[in-house]
């Protein structure tokens, strides 16, 4: 019994899909959905062995492009507002200390942040966030 290829991509992009799931990146997502394209290729055109590789490399690329597009488009919809922006005049407790040249800890609400300063913060200073990037607070005193 030979094992058709189609069950090969049909897999392999069930995989990737299952792996997206857990890992939560959206990039394992456009794999997938490129790897199925090429499962559906495969199972109609079984004598072309070069169209279901070729398929999911420009389907996959394509949906990797575009995914940037896609989500400014989104995040400017009415009613959208990100999360990210959400920190920013809350006020905060620094965990470990901060200074101009290095990150320190900060606590903001119940979450745990790196942050920076432009000047010197001891632990246990009140502080209130200025600004975020995705990562990193920058903070400043509560005089």
């Amino acid at each position: 019994m030979e094992l058709e290829l189609w069950w090969l991509w049909l897999t392999a992009g069930i995989l990737l899909l299952v792996a997206e799931m857990v890992t939560g990146t959206f990039y394992l997502l456009w794999l997938g959905i490129a790897v199925l394209v090429a499962a559906v290729l495969a199972y109609l055109f079984p004598d072309i062995y070069w169209l279901p590789p070729a398929a999911a490399s420009i389907s996959a690329l394509l949906l990797i492009f575009f995914t940037k597009p896609l989500t400014t488009r989104l995040r400017r919809a009415k009613g959208y507002s990100d999360p990210a922006h959400q920190l920013t005049n809350r006020q905060g407790e620094v965990l470990e200390p901060i200074s101009p040249t290095r990150l320190g800890i900060v606590r903001v609400g119940t979450e745990i942040w790196s942050a920076s300063a432009q000047e010197e913060l001891a632990p246990g200073q009140r502080i209130v966030v200025i600004s975020q990037s995705s990562t990193v607070l920058l903070v400043v005193p509560i005089k």
